[in-house]
């Protein structure tokens, strides 16, 4: 009878720790699969930026303030406010930015990434919002010596750290020595100081640096092939599988092309950015 008892009292005991485990286990699972109902729940979203990037993301004197402007700032604002929810953002190093992504520090990133096939094995990517284009920035006084690509050969060539920029010169270019630096605004001042002979820069960011700086120039007869990225553009960027949240993100990012907004945010961030510079 005492043997019945304790038997019974073993099943017992064994299914309700089978239960409860699996009870941890689908709380985790829901948890995980719902991302954008766990922003909901916390009244605010978190997103990553690096925001030494002008004109995607960067910092400005606006009303006597310091704030962080740019169109990517613009539009983490509106997913925000689509979702219900206030923003947060988290200023990190271009390389910190997946790493932090993954360790749940930020809930999404937002700081002109693109959609390459690597990164795509450690992250997913919302619907493209820019096209980007890499160019050449060069002295002015030097627009005569770049013809080519070739015309790049034993030239120091200034790329931030990091970057696409660094992957494709140095597939382009493996015997050449790259000057890496942390942010565009330095390789900018290096180019000035002619410290590189030649930055290569997304092609918006090399713009705004033109703008405000006449004394240096794009050189045209330069094409960058980025094939070798298989990327199509820049994205927001959420965790694997947030499929709930980076839906969100893509009717946010439809809405704001569908009504123009997008390319005003655009323009609008291309000219703070240009003046900005100028009176740095």
């Amino acid at each position: 009878m005492k043997k019945r008892v304790l038997k019974q009292w073993l099943l017992i005991s064994l299914v309700g720790a089978l239960v409860l485990v699996l009870s941890a286990c689908g709380d985790k699972n829901d948890d995980t699969q719902d991302a954008l109902a766990a922003i909901k729940a916390k009244g605010k979203i978190v997103v990553g930026n690096n925001a030494v990037f002008a004109p995607f993301g960067f910092h400005a004197i606006v009303d006597g303030a310091d704030k962080r402007v740019g169109f990517d700032i613009d539009l983490a604002k509106e997913i925000a406010k689509d979702i219900g929810v206030e923003v947060e953002f988290k200023q990190l190093d271009l390389d910190a930015l997946i790493p932090a992504l993954k360790a749940g520090q930020t809930d999404i990133l937002i700081s002109a990434l693109s959609a390459t096939e690597e990164r795509k094995k450690q992250v997913d990517f919302s619907d493209i919002y820019y096209l980007s284009q890499d160019i050449a920035l060069i002295q002015a006084s030097d627009k005569d010596k770049y013809k080519s690509l070739d015309d790049l050969k034993g030239k120091r060539i200034g790329v931030q750290l990091n970057s696409t920029e660094q992957t494709l010169m140095e597939a382009q270019f493996p015997n050449e020595n790259l000057v890496l630096m942390d942010n565009m605004n330095t390789l900018n001042l290096a180019l000035k100081a002619k410290q590189v002979d030649v930055v290569i820069s997304e092609g918006l960011v090399a713009k705004v640096a033109v703008a405000a700086n006449p004394e240096l120039a794009i050189a045209d007869g330069i094409v960058i092939d980025d094939s070798a990225l298989n990327s199509a553009g820049v994205g927001v960027v959420v965790k694997k599988n947030e499929d709930a949240l980076r839906e969100s993100i893509n009717k946010t990012i439809k809405r704001l092309q569908d009504s123009g907004d997008l390319d005003k945010y655009i323009q609008a961030a291309s000219e703070l950015a240009a003046k900005n510079q100028k009176n740095e």
